[in-house]
């Protein structure tokens, strides 16, 4: 059998090469959102997978910013679609992105879409006719203005997250709604009333900005006439007035941890039957994405297995890796957590090299930039330039 140029392409969103610029010399630093940070300059055999596959000389793809503060290319989830279907970027705003992460959710959560199906005709029955992604949230007080900070940062455990659903659920039922969790994420169902009362009122058709939009930025830019329904605003004020006195808060605050000041209500979809049913594709495409498993045909990444990436290879089939905790992380400002999902990626990298020595791997950002694999002599000699260019 032939083998392919690259076994596994591996993206890895939110990346950056190893040397990305740190401190713009503005007085304010920045992480620099690449991994290790040392401990290049032992023999290869020293070098983890990872950190090899970095020293690679990087070709940076183009950018897509356009300075807005509702950039939807800031979101990974749309990024990963865009990725995976050789598509430009284009925003999560579509009528069925809630119902599709939800399935994505429940798939990486060990469900299956014929589940998912049932549980959502099941919601159907108790009267329920929307479905919004539903992100607590902690506001962090500025001079005149809050920061949105997210799930990463609250850092809640799922006894936190089923203990606040269990008081929460009664006042929301008052009003004809219901939160639920799928994994560690959180939905609102929602019944359509005349007369009701935030996302159950019949005139509410528009959910807030997706999460990615918020994160580490001004809440107020998002909570504007422009780019919110007057509905939500008023029920986002009754909802963080009924948290701020919570025992879980007060708990929370007791210990030094940052408190839930509201959740987000985002990508309002109409619960229908229509689940997404991608058909097959050619090659395997491995995702920790909720809407990439959802969308396409493909399967949920495991970083402590490689048995389904191992066995396309031997058929020869084309692997394809993305993955964007990491670029969550970076959005929280999360460091630690970044470093951690580097570890893992890495990790996973030394098992299925430990069962295919010799994989070829293509490390890329999701966005079009690439590590391209260098020799020895080429690397040492741009390491020197860039020594001689500081």
């Amino acid at each position: 059998m032939t083998r392919r140029v690259v076994d596994v392409e591996l993206g890895v969103l939110g990346l950056e090469p190893l040397d990305a610029p740190g401190d713009d010399q503005s007085g304010f630093s920045r992480p620099i959102w690449t991994w290790p940070k040392g401990g290049l300059e032992g023999s290869e055999t020293d070098v983890s997978r990872l950190a090899h596959l970095l020293d690679g000389r990087f070709q940076r793809g183009a950018s897509t910013d356009d300075g807005s503060p509702e950039v939807v290319c800031d979101d990974p989830d749309t990024l990963a679609l865009a990725a995976v279907e050789g598509a430009a970027p284009s925003g999560i705003t579509s009528p069925g992105y809630a119902l599709a992460r939800a399935l994505g959710d429940w798939c990486l959560s060990g469900g299956t879409r014929a589940g998912f199906t049932e549980q959502a005709a099941d919601w159907r029955t108790q009267g329920f006719a929307r479905l919004l992604c539903f992100d607590p949230v902690h506001l962090k007080p500025e001079t005149d203005h809050a920061i949105v900070l997210g799930p990463r940062f609250l850092a809640l455990s799922e006894a936190e997250l089923d203990g606040l659903l269990d008081d929460l659920s009664p006042w929301l039922a008052d009003d004809g709604m219901q939160a639920v969790r799928i994994g560690r994420q959180l939905y609102l169902l929602a019944q359509l009333r005349p007369d009701g009362i935030g996302p159950a009122n019949a005139a509410f058709h528009r959910g807030g900005a997706p999460l990615a939009c918020l994160l580490n930025r001004n809440a107020g830019v998002f909570l504007n006439e422009e780019r919110s329904d007057p509905v939500l605003r008023q029920w986002l004020t009754e909802l963080q007035m009924w948290l701020y006195p919570h025992p879980l808060n007060d708990r929370r605050a007791a210990q030094g941890q940052p408190i839930l000041s509201s959740f987000w209500p985002h990508g309002l979809s109409a619960l229908s039957d229509e689940i997404p049913s991608p058909s097959a594709g050619e090659r395997l495409v491995l995702t920790d994405s909720p809407a990439v498993v959802a969308e396409c045909d493909a399967s949920v990444w495991q970083g402590d297995e490689v048995g389904a990436a191992s066995e396309a290879i031997r058929a020869g089939r084309p692997v394809r890796v993305l993955l964007t905790e990491a670029a969550w992380c970076r959005l929280e400002g999360d460091v630690g957590g970044f470093q951690q999902e580097l570890a893992r990626i890495d990790a996973w990298l030394e098992r299925l090299e430990t069962e295919w020595p010799g994989v070829r791997v293509r490390l890329d950002d999701g966005q079009g930039g690439v590590w391209h694999p260098e020799s020895s002599l080429k690397r040492a000699w741009r390491r020197l330039l860039q020594r001689v260019g500081r």
